[in-house]
């Protein structure tokens, strides 16, 4: 059966997207998405089905030492990123975003990763004793902060360049000026808190920066104000897909291939940490120069 991809409207910025992502996995994704939508397949289905794909494999990781069982969670964890690229597709292709499909994707991502956390905790355990969950914690805490400080690079490079542009101007001021409490429910209103606190520290451009592109836009500047974010920003947000989870999930598979689960809480400890201050000072750098930036119209 042929599956005709959903429209570019409905898939994420390819701008953007790392080589894993736009060349394997969401092509999958978007070849599963019509299937599930003619299936009538809820997209939080898709999200539950993704997450208990990932709680698998962290068994799978348990039981790393026995043959094939490391290849079994790699397999297992493409599933699920396919099938994660895939909800939020069917949700915008059925007309089915909602507040709780929000909620359900961000705590089955924490699921998924968390199961990995206890697998990797349960068996350094025996030799570690309590330090083994004082590691997984730090490194859970720290994979918190990345995945954060990545997802809102993603969402000001899409908002500036892609969303800025076609709005009206009615559109644009509410945008900018509306309070920004989230509606719905309460799961949801706490769900988007964390997620603020946790990547207000990574603000792409500073704040003056920031008040003089919606300066800009606010005067009908919306295009020079998009090609400036793509010209500056682009490149740097496909560097802070280092932190992405395809990449923790091949380091995830190498650690326990080698028979070294502790590798990857360490990886995410030291590593990430050192890649993640290295792009806040790059962001840095760019919202210098951002600050020198003269409109083409003046």
């Amino acid at each position: 059966m042929v599956s005709t991809p959903p429209p570019a409207g409905i898939r994420r910025n390819t701008e953007i997207e790392e080589a894993t992502n736009l060349y394997f996995i969401h092509p999958i994704s978007s070849w599963l998405v019509p299937i599930f939508a003619r299936a009538g397949i809820h997209p939080n289905t898709v999200s539950l089905a993704g997450a208990a794909a990932g709680m698998l494999a962290a068994v799978a990781y348990y039981f790393h030492q026995t043959e094939g069982m490391v290849f079994a969670g790699l397999g297992l964890m493409i599933v699920w990123h396919i099938l994660d690229g895939a909800d939020g597709q069917l949700a915008r292709l059925t007309g089915k975003v909602t507040p709780s499909g929000f909620v359900i994707d961000g705590v089955c991502d924490y699921a998924t990763f968390g199961a990995l956390y206890v697998s990797i905790g349960l068996q350094l355990m025996p030799g570690w004793g309590a330090s083994a969950w004082l590691l997984v914690a730090l490194a859970g805490l720290s994979h918190a902060f990345q995945s954060a400080a990545f997802e809102r690079q993603r969402a000001s490079y899409i908002f500036w360049t892609s969303k800025v542009p076609a709005m009206s101007p009615e559109q644009v001021e509410k945008a900018f000026d509306a309070k920004t409490e989230a509606p719905g429910s309460s799961a949801l209103r706490g769900l988007m808190s964390f997620n603020d606190a946790l990547q207000r520290p990574f603000l792409p451009i500073p704040l003056e920066a920031e008040r003089r592109l919606r300066t800009e836009v606010r005067s009908g500047h919306a295009a020079e104000v998009a090609t400036l974010y793509r010209a500056l920003y682009r490149p740097a947000v496909l560097m802070w897909s280092l932190l992405s989870a395809n990449n923790r999930t091949l380091v995830i598979f190498v650690t326990f291939l080698v028979g070294l689960p502790q590798g990857y809480p360490w990886f995410e400890l030291v590593a990430l940490n050192i890649i993640l201050a290295a792009l806040v000072g790059m962001n840095a750098a760019l919202g210098r120069r951002l600050a020198r930036w003269e409109p083409a119209h003046n």
